[in-house]
């Protein structure tokens, strides 16, 4: 049956997309481009390219209210007030934002309206952030010597203007992930959504401009790689908050050290799940590993455990309950609930994510199913079939490199010092798992494991706890106090009480 996104668009009257600068939305910009869905690749609305112009605006604009204005001074529960409505908007307005996050990427609604990147999960990101905001404190200090009477404390002054790069995979989630926490430590902000998924992002920052915010402290543009590079290397820009490819987050890294930008760097991770013989279950293992490829967004996910390390006792098992779980994966329409899984983001993706395929096939791995991509209807959009690959040696590309689709290794290991080995042997860091019933083991190697975050018999992210990479990965932490302190400078304050 052939489906169509285009009666969602209708049903909540999107229009062509518009920048938000100083306080006010504006037509401007220097071109428009489409945003296409991948379902089925119909051109969805028209959005504003701000190049060069839009985002000196909007720099101007942050700067000027950060320099100037009320924001970075304002007292605590004065900010507060401010911001803690916002999350009751986002509430209220959660169903729109979910059906705008699957019009932008083709989530399946389900998730969209109920995962770990719901709108009710920004909401949650806004007031925690918002409930930080009268306890970010500094420190005072003993008195160290006698010699003087000089006596220090500390104060945490907000970086200023920031510069937050979203991507399209979850939008909503890393919107507030980003902004939420920013305009709490009393930042100015300048967001630019992934071109390939700006309608939430735009939906959220509506709600924004419907606070009370001075204007210039929000501002959005959108746009492409052009875009993205007139705001990240801009001279007036303090901080750059980045999620997306490590090729584009080295450039940022690269450019920012002109003039020592502060940077948060979440670029990707080919992480990897070690599933040992002791295991409670191998059954829901197989399941999870498989699942994060298969469903939701189809293994398009930085910290998806894209690496399944199973001991070889129970490969075999392993791999009956992975092809077990991909009966159960359902393509189709994004916004029918019994759909499972995500199209690929774009043709050029699918492309890529082909390409692997192959590549594992010529390197020698034993493609168990999938690798091919469905006919009929869904032949319109960017739909690959579930992928598993064994005999997978750690050196051949699909276990080296971030294929970003639905494709799963299974690499096998005999001893738990081999099993870590593997993991490490990456120039990723971003996340990985483990599946044990020893307790003593699940500790010794998740200390072991050299990656941000390690998760035991199961793996979540939320709002109040720090998650992000190290190696190719990235650079600082997103969650909880971490986050307040990528948004803040220290200051150190020196108080001679005998002048």
């Amino acid at each position: 049956m052939t489906f169509s996104v285009l009666p969602i668009r209708d049903r909540f009257n999107v229009k062509p997309g518009r920048l938000f600068i100083d306080g006010a939305w504006q037509d401007g910009g220097e071109s428009r481009f489409d945003q296409i869905h991948p379902a089925t690749n119909e051109v969805v609305t028209h959005l504003a390219e701000a190049g060069a112009s839009g985002v000196n605006a909007a720099v101007a604009a942050a700067r000027r209210a950060f320099d100037k204005g009320p924001w970075r001074k304002m007292a605590a529960r004065e900010r507060k007030r401010l911001l803690q409505p916002i999350v009751d908007r986002i509430y209220a307005a959660e169903e729109e934002i979910a059906y705008l996050q699957t019009l932008d990427n083709g989530m399946p609604i389900s998730f969209s309206r109920g995962g770990r990147v719901s709108a009710k999960v920004a909401a949650d990101m806004f007031d925690h952030y918002a409930g930080w905001i009268d306890k970010i404190t500094g420190e005072t200090f003993p008195h160290y010597t006698d010699a003087n009477d000089i006596h220090y404390m500390t104060f945490r002054d907000p970086v200023g203007v920031v510069a937050a790069i979203t991507p399209w995979n979850g939008p909503v989630m890393t919107f507030a992930m980003k902004v939420a926490p920013a305009l709490a430590c009393g930042n100015t902000v300048v967001l630019k959504p992934s071109e390939l998924a700006s309608l939430a992002a735009l939906k959220l920052a509506d709600i924004i401009a419907e606070a009370d915010l001075p204007p210039g402290v929000f501002n959005i543009v959108t746009g492409g790689p052009v875009t993205g590079e007139a705001l990240s290397t801009h001279p007036d820009v303090d901080k750059v908050s980045f999620t997306g490819s490590p090729v584009v987050g080295e450039k940022i890294y690269s450019t920012g050290g002109r003039n020592m930008k502060r940077l948060s760097l979440e670029l990707g991770g080919k992480s990897a799940a070690l599933v040992f013989p002791d295991t409670r279950d191998v059954r829901t293992a197989a399941r999870n590993l498989m699942g994060l490829c298969s469903t939701f967004l189809s293994g398009q996910i930085c910290s998806t455990p894209t690496r399944a390390v199973v001991h070889r006792s129970i490969l075999d098992e392993f791999v009956h309950h992975a092809q077990e779980q991909v009966k159960e994966v359902r393509f189709g329409d994004p916004f029918d609930p019994a759909t499972t899984s995500a199209p690929i983001i774009s043709k050029r993706q699918v492309e890529r994510v082909c390409g692997y395929i192959e590549s594992g096939k010529e390197q020698g791995a034993r493609l168990v199913f999938g690798g091919d991509r469905p006919g009929g209807d869904l032949a319109r959009g960017n739909w690959i079939n579930p992928t598993l690959f064994v005999d997978v040696d750690n050196k051949m590309r699909i276990a080296r490199e971030e294929i970003f689709g639905p494709v799963l290794s299974v690499i096998a290991f005999d001893t738990e010092e081999e099993a870590v080995a593997i993991a490490n042997d990456s120039e990723y860091g971003l996340s990985g798992g483990i599946y044990t019933t020893d307790l003593s083991r699940a500790f010794r190697v998740a200390r072991e494991m050299r990656t941000g975050t390690v998760g035991v018999n199961g793996y979540s992210a939320m709002p109040n706890s720090p998650a992000g990479g190290i190696k190719r990965s990235g650079l600082g932490r997103e969650g909880g106090w971490t986050t307040v302190e990528e948004f803040t400078e220290l200051k150190t304050v020196m108080l001679n009480l005998a002048a």
